[in-house]
């Protein structure tokens, strides 16, 4: 009984963390969908596209992390 309760805490801390970054991409989308859409292209310096550019790596980086989360869960419910 004890290795469930262990795969019970375990299945906890793997949603906590992929929530967290859930979050977190939701907020670096947000931010850059408001700087893409209230900035004129012309009006953008190559710092700030730059910018932009890792802003939306982070996102993918933190949304693949979350994917990784979810695909060990489904391992380890055996799903």
């Amino acid at each position: 009984m004890g290795g469930s309760a262990d795969d019970a805490k375990e299945a906890s801390s793997v949603l906590a963390r992929t929530r967290l970054l859930v979050s977190e991409a939701h907020a670096l989308t947000y931010a850059l969908v408001m700087v893409l859409s209230s900035t004129p292209r012309e009006e953008l310096t190559s710092e700030e596209i730059d910018a932009l550019c890792q802003v939306a790596y982070e996102l993918l980086s933190k949304l693949s992390k979350a994917a990784e989360c979810c695909e060990r869960s489904n391992e380890a419910s055996g799903c």
